[in-house]
Formats: structure tokens, C-alpha cells, sequence
């Protein structure tokens, strides 16, 4: 029974998302399926089951896609531009503490909440650390750093849908994964999972990302033998990627209050609109495209900004050396940084 409620939700999402093409909406079968999972719900059933192995698969397949634009010469380029690559993560990152203070008045709630709500781009360390420190509301943290996945792949693609820019993300003779006839292509999703699993092991964040795009980027250097994945596979991961947001959506709505809507809406979109204003200033001492800047510096998860930039057009290879430039600073530097100020500021207390 439940697998038959599932195949009717996702056959659903497939009429919903069909609706939307023909209104030329962007991120049709993404936002298809979080719309359809809400309508889903809230009209037909609320007990939906959705298995871990499908919600995992969504993130796995973007991973690999990510992967497959991260060529030899992408990378090569990647390192000529650190420079920008540095500055506009510092931006970033700081626009979203000077958020954290508004935050914190709004919500009534103690520093260390509001810093760790607002960190973007590593929801599962600053979660980690709110579970760590009595003096955080972990579930204020939880809901703030999940919620905005929501804001993401809402307002960052009616952004970009006014900055459209040729697709620089793939080489036009680059061949579905379906063409590819090396057998050990088939390496790319097996040893991905593996190195998921090993990251999962020792609680490396971002990992169900991580290991697929290592693993392609690997194949990408060592067999020169590039590939995209085939549209179907592309819209079948956003399709699965909608309804966990569309689920989490549900769950959030019913744990959040009114004020803390507000302070979540406040500091979220004062977070993507902040982005828009630096890059719209930075934008002058630099070459790149205003959309693939603005998706490289955008506060969100690295699934969610790929997705809105293959729709959009953006320098996926960029986009990606960006994202994943600031998940690792976040882990090497501002983690133990705000680690260190949050222990400092208990001691103190004590």
C-alpha cells in the first residue's frame, strides 16, 4: 500500500512539474515535486513513505553530475582564481554573522544560537557543536540551517532567472554516461558510494556529495574520457531531491513559531539579498558572469545551487570549486574558530 502511495505522489509531481514547463518556470520538476509533495499532502495523504535510499539517491546523482564538470582545464582554472575564491567565501561568511545580530534580538535567544544558525553551508557541524553546547537551542539551530534550503530554491533562481547566461558547464561533444562504452565507467558510481560510506564513518560533513564528486573528478583525470549524465537521470534526482524538501518543509511549518518564522525569514533572505549586493559590487573587479558569481558566493548547500545552475546556464565547474572551497574552510577554519569562541564565552559564564 504504501508503495502504491508513493508511485501515485511521484506520478503527481511528474503532471505538476509538466504544468510548470508550460509556464516556463524555472527548476520545473524541483520545484514541481516540493509543490506536489505539499499539495500531496495536505489534500490526499499526510503519511508518506519516503525510504532514506531514495532521499540519499537525489544527492548521490548531483554528486556525480557536479563531479563530471570538474575537468583538468576546470580545475586549472580553479586555482588561477583562489584569489576571488577566498574573498568571496570571507564576504560570505561575514555577512552571515553580522545577520547573526538581528537574529539573536529577534529570537530572544543566546549568541551562541544565533552564530550557529547562521554559519552557511555546514549545517551538519554547526548542529554537531549546538548539540555540544548548553547554552545553544538546537532546535532553533536545526530549523534555521534546514529552513534554508527552502529559501535556496525559492528565491535564488528568480534571481538568476533575470541574469541567464550561455551553459558554460559542459562541452558541447561530451557524451550522455549512457554512451560511454568503457565497462569501468560503471567504477565512477560503486567507488563513489564506497567513499561516501568511509566519509559517513568518521562524520565528514557533506560526504553523500563529497564522495561521488571525488571519485568522478578522479575518473575524470586519470581516463580523460568525460561524460554528462542523461537528462532523465538529472530530472529523476531533482524530482527525488523536491521531496525531501517538500517533506521537511511539512515538519518545519508545524515545529516553528510565529516570531521564529520571522527572525528565520529576516535572516535568510537578508542573507541571499546581501549576496546579490556584494557580487553586484564585486562583479566590477572581476570577469565572471554575474549568475556564476552569484551561485558561487549564494549561502546555500552544494546540491541545491548546482541544480539552479544547470537550469540557469552558470559555470558549473566554477560554481562548484567555490562551494566546495567553503565547505572545507568551514571545517579547517571557522569551525574550531567559533568552537574556540563559543568554549571561551562558557568558561567565562562558569
Amino acid at each position: 500500500m504504501r508503495i502504491v502511495k508513493l508511485i501515485s505522489l511521484i506520478i503527481f509531481i511528474i503532471l505538476v512539474a509538466n504544468i510548470l514547463q508550460l509556464i516556463d518556470l524555472p527548476l520545473s520538476y524541483l520545484f514541481g515535486s516540493m509543490i506536489g509533495t505539499l499539495i500531496f499532502i495536505r489534500v490526499i495523504d499526510n503519511d508518506i513513505w519516503f525510504p532514506k535510499i531514495l532521499s540519499n539517491s537525489g544527492v548521490f546523482i548531483m554528486g556525480i553530475q557536479i563531479g563530471t564538470s570538474l575537468t583538468l582545464p576546470a580545475i586549472i582554472k580553479m586555482t588561477e582564481d583562489w584569489y576571488n575564491i577566498v574573498i568571496i567565501t570571507l564576504f560570505t561568511i561575514g555577512l552571515a554573522l553580522l545577520l547573526s545580530i538581528p537574529f539573536r534580538k529577534l529570537t530572544n535567544t543566546t549568541v551562541e544560537t544565533a552564530v550557529l544558525a547562521s554559519v552557511p553551508g555546514a549545517l551538519s557541524q554547526m548542529i554537531l557543536m549546538a548539540e555540544e553546547n548548553k547554552n545553544a537551542n538546537l532546535l532553533l539551530v536545526s530549523l534555521t540551517q534546514t529552513s534554508r534550503i527552502i529559501f535556496i530554491v525559492t528565491l535564488v533562481p528568480i534571481i538568476t532567472h533575470f541574469f541567464p547566461e550561455d551553459s558554460v558547464g559542459h562541452l558541447p561533444d561530451v557524451l550522455n554516461i549512457s554512451e560511454i562504452k568503457n565497462p569501468y565507467i560503471i567504477l565512477v558510481p560503486v567507488t563513489g558510494y564506497i567513499l561516501y560510506m568511509l566519509l559517513r564513518k568518521i562524520k565528514f560533513p557533506a560526504a553523500l556529495l563529497l564522495g561521488p564528486i571525488f571519485v568522478t573528478i578522479v575518473w575524470n583525470l586519470t581516463t580523460e574520457i568525460t561524460f554528462t549524465l542523461d537528462n532523465f537521470l538529472i530530472a529523476f534526482a531533482q524530482i527525488l531531491f523536491g521531496i525531501r524538501i517538500g517533506l521537511q518543509i511539512t515538519t518545519l511549518m508545524k515545529e516553528l513559531s510565529l516570531k521564529d518564522i520571522l527572525a528565520i525569514i529576516i535572516q535568510n533572505v537578508g542573507l541571499i539579498l546581501g549576496t546579490f549586493v556584494i557580487v553586484s559590487v564585486y562583479i566590477i573587479f572581476t570577469s565572471h558572469e554575474f549568475t556564476s558569481l552569484f551561485l558561487s558566493a549564494a549561502p546555500g548547500g552544494l546540491a541545491q545551487i548546482i541544480i539552479i545552475a544547470m537550469e540557469s546556464g552558470g559555470d558549473i565547474a566554477m560554481i562548484s570549486s567555490y562551494h566546495i572551497f567553503r565547505i572545507f574552510f568551514i571545517i579547517l577554519v571557522v569551525v574550531p574558530i567559533v568552537a574556540k569562541f563559543l568554549t571561551d564565552r562558557e568558561f567565562k559564564k562558569s
